[in-house]
């Protein structure tokens, strides 16, 4: 599978954009994390393909019942692409509702200019790795 992973400055955004959301979503009826790593899935895409896409762009947030998510659009050439990237989890306890995170909802709605997409390895049950990667910049 094809990744999409973040430059560090873009990490460090949405990794402060987590701390925001878990600090917005405590309660004592809640056990939630932040996803790690914050990487964007792509399904099998090749890495030669970086040089058709021309937008990568992270929207607001969304809320499902069990996590906090911002939908991401991947446009290339000849079609586009729509994952998630997932930023906070509900282990176990009450759901998340929109009125929660109301007053961060705008906030993410970001474009990514420089990243790199890379290949995830398993290294085992709980272990991923990257095992080629290659940088791109857009214009």
């Amino acid at each position: 599978m094809t990744v999409l992973i973040m430059h560090p400055n873009d990490e460090l955004f949405f990794a402060d954009l987590q701390k925001e959301l878990i600090a917005a979503l405590f309660c004592e009826e809640r056990i939630i994390y932040s996803q790690v790593p914050l990487w964007i899935e792509l399904g099998e895409i090749e890495l030669k393909a970086k040089s058709q896409i021309r937008q990568v762009q992270v929207e607001e947030l969304c809320v499902e019942a069990d996590s906090v998510n911002c939908k991401v659009r991947i446009q290339f050439n000849d079609c586009e692409i729509v994952s998630k990237l997932t930023l906070v989890c509900l282990h176990k306890g009450k759901n998340f509702t929109e009125s929660e995170i109301s007053a961060l909802k705008e906030k993410p709605v970001r474009q990514l200019k420089v990243f790199r997409l890379g290949i995830v390895q398993d290294e085992g049950p709980h272990a991923k790795s990257i095992s080629k990667s290659v940088w791109c910049k857009l214009k």
